[in-house]
């Protein structure tokens, strides 16, 4: 290993523990056990990947502790019961067989058991919660003798986990759990020996740790998972009243502190994209000057070796917790023993697959990457053996483009790629300001490294059928992206203050220089959010308009991102004063701004004017490109990927994911 990232492999302790290196993977909810909790092989896959990628610590996902109200979606795991005792035991001897130490998350759903269509939730308080704005959701105060019977069941549930052969526990207090509820003045309006005081408010806490202590020995290592700082308004936790809970919770005889931050008003929990990348190591560099002497693992967006590693150099925390960038590359610290950091999938922060849209929020297909094609898919998507070395042409160097030429070599074939511009394809378009979408700069790069490395010709012209037709190939993939449709409101024809969003995309740094001081970005799509959030931050008035958000829904704008993402996004925007306008379909642009259409009124024509300086418009894109007809029924084989498949709607655009995942299947399946 080399000196670029050695403070990452350096042995570290945590207790009783004798740890390889630095690095710990978070807990996430794969939901692959059954509808009782009960652990599945798909589990024991899931985990026996990960636990192969050389991380010190693995600690397994949320899992709930009673039958009544903890667990929060449908296919988590449970320690509630003494028979799931037999399948954690097959779990943590799974991880344990490949050298690191098996800890088990174990947690109180809290209010978000809502979230698995339950009406009613526990809490600290009864009160009712808007949930992403605006659903509400009820939550019961909880009786004394509901504490003292919960307390019991963590307990319990840890002393299972002991039974099972797992090293330890890690008790969840944050992200907006039950327990963090109760430390969080926010949701703890109780006035008993539960409430009042920061010193009461851990109270639930200190005694759910205790009791683990009494049931299975001191000797059995527990971490606490506390929120330092809910990153929000002084009625909720602050960073002040962080640290003194995290201090009593220090003297309990925990080994490690792993500390995250955020609430779930800001939605600041998970690091998102637009969130600068590890933004909760202020918060465990402020445990450490505050004599905290526990080791602290943090994680949030810490995604890359370079700011994992400086974290360690400065010595803000002990240990690099890694969750969504161990599902992009579960060799991440292999790839770094075997000093080849280069050769790490970057996660980009989409939660794409690991969260997901709010149609299919808490990942109802079950955990999935982006850029990860086989995450969480062993024995169903595994690099097939070739029956006869062929000669494939892939047309467009995107991700699909990309990622199918390196399983085409990965799997024998000889590949070559086609692309007339830069690798990257519309991701240069996606990364349109570094500031809002550099992660997605850091998977070009990997990408174009990986065709360096793998000596992937790469024929840099346009494909033109004739060519490729008297290339011999034996099959295509055309991965070449969506054509923008035009701009056809009337007004628009020449018009220099008119701007298509792929067009602005491509020049935003050349164009957003130019724009006058008010903005108007037509459609709801995320990128078009994306894009009136870039320019808002420049200080411009921005206005937002689409036939999205039926009785001012905003919850319909930017649907087709990930719902942290949206709901990111949204945040932001209204920090910003960013204004919208929904139910409104663009119909003229004039000299002095558009005009729209209100599509609440069926009977009248009701329009409004809208005074701008400049319009981005969004009119969606057209798949099945020219090419792919020609070439369709003269060779052999040929295949559509990524946007290139898309239909003519809008609605059916696809994301960078959908274009790996598709480059990766087609590529295995030749």
């Amino acid at each position: 290993m080399g000196n670029m990232y050695s403070e990452l492999m350096e042995p570290g302790k945590m207790g009783p523990w004798e740890l390889p290196n630095r690095i710990v993977m978070a807990p996430m909810g794969s939901l692959n056990s059954d509808p009782n909790g009960y652990v599945t092989d798909r589990t024991l896959k899931f985990y026996e990947d990960m636990a192969k990628g050389g991380m010190g610590l693995l600690i397994v996902e949320c899992t709930y502790m009673d039958n009544e109200w903890s667990k929060g979606e449908d296919n988590l795991m449970g320690l509630a019961r003494n028979e799931q005792i037999t399948g954690m035991a097959r779990l943590a001897t799974t991880i344990k067989d490949w050298g690191c130490k098996a800890v088990i998350q174990l947690c109180h759903i809290g209010h978000q058991l809502a979230l698995a269509d339950h009406m009613v939730s526990l809490g600290p308080s009864t009160m009712t919660e808007l949930q992403g704005g605006v659903m509400p959701f009820p939550i019961r105060g909880m009786t004394i003798p509901e504490i003292k019977k919960c307390i019991n069941d963590f307990a319990m549930a840890a002393w299972r986990a002991k039974m099972a052969g797992f090293d330890g526990v890690e008790i969840h207090g944050a992200i907006g759990h039950l327990i963090n509820m109760f430390c969080s003045p926010f949701y703890n309006h109780r006035n008993d020996e539960y409430g009042g005081s920061p010193e009461n408010r851990v109270r639930f806490f200190k005694e759910i740790i205790e009791k683990i202590r009494k049931k299975c020995g001191k000797q059995f290592p527990i971490i606490a998972r506390v929120c330092a700082d809910e990153m929000d308004t002084d009625e909720w936790l602050t960073l002040e009243e962080g640290i003194e809970q995290a201090k009593i919770i220090e003297k309990t005889g925990v080994v490690a502190l792993h500390v995250v931050a955020g609430s779930n008003g800001n939605v600041k929990t998970i690091n998102f994209q637009y969130d600068k990348r590890g933004d909760f190591v202020y918060a465990a560099k402020a445990f450490k000057e505050a004599g905290i002497k526990l080791p602290i693992i943090v994680d949030g967006g810490l995604s890359t070796p370079d700011i994992a590693c400086e974290v360690l150099k400065n010595g803000y925390a002990d240990f690099i917790g890694l969750g969504r960038p161990m599902l992009a590359d579960p060799d991440w610290a292999v790839k770094l023993r075997e000093d080849r950091p280069e050769d790490i999938r970057p996660c980009i922060r989409c939660c794409m697959g690991c969260v997901g849209t709010i149609e299919g929020f808490d990942a109802a297909i079950g955990l999935r990457c982006s850029v990860n094609p086989v995450c969480n898919l062993r024995g169903i998507r595994e690099v097939r053996p070739i029956k006869k070395k062929k000669k494939v042409c892939v047309i467009g160097g995107g991700p699909g483009g990309m990622e199918a030429a390196l399983l085409l070599k990965e799997r024998g074939h000889d590949a070559v790629l086609y692309e007339k511009g830069e690798l990257g394809g519309t991701m240069h378009k996606a990364a349109f300001d570094p500031a809002l979408k550099g992660d997605i700069n850091i998977l070009i790069h990997y990408y174009q490294t990986q065709i360096e490395k793998q000596k992937i010709p790469v024929i840099r012209e346009e494909a033109e059928a004739g060519k490729i037709l008297g290339g011999g190939y034996d099959a295509v993939i055309v991965a070449t992206g969506a054509e923008t449709v035009p701009c056809r409101v009337k007004g628009s024809e020449g018009n220099p203050h008119v701007y298509v969003l792929a067009d602005y995309a491509r020049r935003a740094e050349e164009i957003k220089e130019s724009l006058g001081n008010t903005v108007l970005v037509v459609g709801g799509c995320f990128m078009n959010l994306e894009i009136a959030l870039s320019i808002a931050r420049t200080g411009r008035k921005v206005i937002i308009s689409s036939r999205r958000g039926e009785k001012g829904n905003l919850m319909e704008l930017g649907n087709d991102n990930s719902s942290p993402g949206q709901q990111r996004l949204k945040i932001l925007l209204d920090e910003r004063d960013v204004e919208f306008i929904t139910e409104h379909n663009i119909v003229e642009i004039t000299k002095t701004g558009a005009v729209l259409k209100d599509m609440r009124d069926k009977e009248e024509d009701v329009r409004v004017e809208v005074p701008c300086d400049d319009i981005i418009i969004c009119r969606g894109y057209t798949g099945r490109p020219k090419i792919y007809k020609e070439l369709l029924g003269k060779i052999p084989e040929v295949y559509l990927a990524g946007d290139a498949a898309m239909q003519i709607r809008c609605n059916e655009k696809r994301t960078i994911g959908d274009a790996i995942h598709d480059g990766w299947v087609i590529a295995n399946r030749i």
